[in-house]
């Protein structure tokens, strides 16, 4: 190939990188700004989705030979409250464990250099978060809530709360 050549082929890598970037950033925006309830399991699926275009573009990016710029203390780092164990979030425990072991896994990858492994963390995230989207939206559709919609109010039967 000849380097003009790769340097398209780099510079479209890092377009995709860079667009993969700004799903992944507005999909996490959409969960610190969420209301408390509605559309939870699209937030989820959202992200989901972001972090599958985040692990493509990242397995581009390794095989033409990029690397990932560090974040020094990644690992400290916490996702938005809603997605934070103890915050009542909905839906299966098990699977929770397995989005918050994606979490650490990503966050743990991206104090390093290796495009591949910030690619396979990103894989892992996305996996995690498709399943408990899709049990957080058969837990809706079990209690008969629709999507995106805030349940409904229960009526107050004294002036207690």
């Amino acid at each position: 190939m000849a380097d003009g050549e790769l340097d398209r082929e780099q510079a479209q890598i890092m377009w995709a990188v860079r667009q993969a970037g700004e799903e992944w950033a507005g999909a996490m925006r959409a969960h610190v700004l969420a209301p408390p309830d509605p559309g939870f399991a699209n937030r989820i699926r959202s992200l989901s989705e972001a972090a599958a275009r985040e692990q493509v573009a990242w397995e581009h990016a390794h095989a033409a030979g990029l690397m990932w710029r560090p974040v020094p203390g990644a690992e400290q780092a916490q996702p938005p409250y809603e997605l934070r164990p103890g915050t009542g979030r909905r839906g299966p425990e098990a699977l929770w464990g397995r989005f918050d072991q994606a979490v650490a896994s990503l966050n743990q990858s991206i104090t390093g250099s290796s495009a591949a492994a910030v690619a396979d963390a990103f894989g892992e995230l996305s996996e995690a978060a498709e399943a408990l989207a899709d049990a957080i939206e058969r837990e809706d559709e079990a209690a008969g809530r629709e999507p995106g919609r805030y349940p409904e109010p229960r009526a107050r039967t004294s002036g207690a709360a």
